[in-house]
C-alpha cells in the first residue's frame, strides 16, 4: 500500500498523513495516533527510494572517523555514536560511517563525503582549534553537529561534556586526599578538549596555592603505549609526581603498567586517574578511579540537534553535560605520609 492509498483510507491529506508518520510537531497528537495505528494495521511502510526522491534528501547522516589508533574511538563514545544512530533511526534517518586514513588529505575527504549525495548532514568530533573542517562546512552551508566545542561554535551546532569542570574536580580529589605534586598526561594539545582539561587542572591547583612543575604536564597520543612512555618520563624527575591524572581510562591503563615496571604500588605510592569510565575499567588492578558522563544522553542531543537543522524539529536543546567522579582502588589517599 501506497501512502496515497493510507491517506485515502483514512480521509485525510498526503501531507497529513506523511507529516504525521514522521513526527512532526505541527500535526494533531489525535491525528497522528489515529494516522499510526492505521499504518500498523495495515502494515504500511514507507518506501525509502520514494521518500529520498520526493524530499531531494538523502536521510542519511555521516561522520568521518580517524582509521589509525592514534585517534582511537573510545568505548564511551561508542556508546555516545549507538545512541545518536538510535535516535536518527526512529526518525527514519541512518548514520553512515566513513574512515580517514593516513594517507588520505583531510579536507579533500570531507569535500568529498558531503558533495557526494549520501549524506544530509555531518556529526564532527575531536574538535581543534582553527578547525579547517568547521570553516569547510560552514563556508559551504552544510549542516554540521560538534561533539566538542571552542571559541564562537553556535548553540544550534555543539554538544560537549564540560571538561574544564571534570578535571577541575578531578584535580580537587587528588589534593584533598593530600596529593601536591600532580601530573597530567594529556591528549594532543590541538583539541579543544585537551586544552578544556588544562584549564580545569591549573585553576584548581592555582586555587591551592601549589606550584605546578612544566614537566608535569605532557600532551601525547590516547593510547597506552603513549601513556607508558609519558609516564616514566614525569617518574623519572627528581621531584616525582604522587598522583597522575590521564586523560583517558586507556591511558590510565599504560600509566599503572608503566609505575609498576618501575617499582611502584598503583594506589599505594602513587594515585592513578582516568576518563570515560570504561568497562575494563571497573576490572583493572587496581580499579581505575575515572569520570564518566551520560553517554545516552549526549548522543541522543546530538541527534536531535541534527534533526532540528535537517527537518526544522524544535527539539530542546542542551549544549552541556557534566561529567562524574567514580572513586576506586587507584586512588592514594597519602595524608600523613607524605610531605609536601
Amino acid at each position: 500500500m501506497s501512502i496515497k492509498q493510507l491517506a485515502a483510507y483514512l480521509g485525510l491529506s498526503k501531507s497529513t498523513v506523511s507529516r504525521a508518520l514522521n513526527g512532526y510537531s505541527d500535526v494533531n497528537p489525535d491525528t497522528r495516533q489515529k494516522v499510526i495505528q492505521a499504518a500498523q494495521e495495515i502494515g504500511y511502510k514507507a518506501n525509502p527510494t520514494a521518500q529520498r526522491l520526493a524530499s531531494g534528501k538523502s536521510r542519511n547522516v555521516g561522520i568521518i572517523l580517524p582509521a589509525n589508533s592514534a585517534m582511537f574511538v573510545s568505548p564511551a563514545f561508542s556508546k555516545v555514536l549507538a545512541e545518536a544512530s538510535a535516535f536518527l533511526a526512529k526518525h527514519q534517518y541512518k548514520l553512515i560511517v566513513m574512515t580517514l586514513s593516513d594517507w588520505q588529505d583531510e579536507q579533500d575527504v570531507y569535500f568529498d563525503f558531503m558533495t557526494s549525495g549520501l549524506i544530509d548532514g555531518l556529526f564532527i568530533v575531536r574538535t581543534r582549534t582553527d578547525d579547517s573542517r568547521l570553516t569547510l562546512l560552514s563556508n559551504s552551508n552544510f549542516p554540521f553537529v560538534c561533539f566538542g566545542h571552542g571559541q564562537g561554535y553556535g548553540l544550534d551546532s555543539f554538544v560537549d561534556v564540560d571538561n574544564e569542570d571534570a578535571f577541575y574536580q578531578l584535580t580537587k580529589r587528588q589534593i584533598a586526599l593530600g596529593h601536591r605534586h600532580i601530573a597530567f598526561l594529556d591528549a594532543p594539545i590541538d583539541l579543544t578538549l585537551s586544552q578544556a582539561r588544562i584549564r580545569g587542572y591549573q585553576a584548581a591547583m592555582q586555587e591551592a596555592k601549589l606550584t605546578v612543575d612544566e614537566r608535569w604536564i605532557l600532551n601525547g597520543e590516547l593510547t597506552e603505549s603513549g601513556a607508558t612512555i609519558m609516564t616514566k618520563e614525569v617518574m623519572s624527575l627528581a621531584v616525582r609526581p604522587t598522583s597522575i591524572l590521564c586523560a583517558d581510562d586507556i591511558m590510565a591503563m599504560g600509566c599503572i603498567a608503566a609505575c609498576e615496571s618501575l617499582g611502584y604500588i598503583p594506589g599505594v605510592d602513587v594515585a592513578v586517574s582516568g576518563y570515560g569510565n570504561y568497562e575494563y575499567s571497573v576490572y583493572s588492578k587496581p580499579s581505575i578511579t575515572t569520570l564518566k558522563y551520560d553517554t545516552e544522553a549526549v548522543g541522543e542531543m546530538m541527534a536531535k540537534l541534527m534533526l532540528n537543522k535537517l527537518d526544522n524539529r524544535q527539539f530542546p536543546i542542551q549544549n552541556w553535560f557534566y561529567a562524574d567522579i567514580v572513586p576506586r582502588q587507584s586512588d592514594a589517599n597519602i595524608i600523613g605520609l607524605i610531605k609536601s
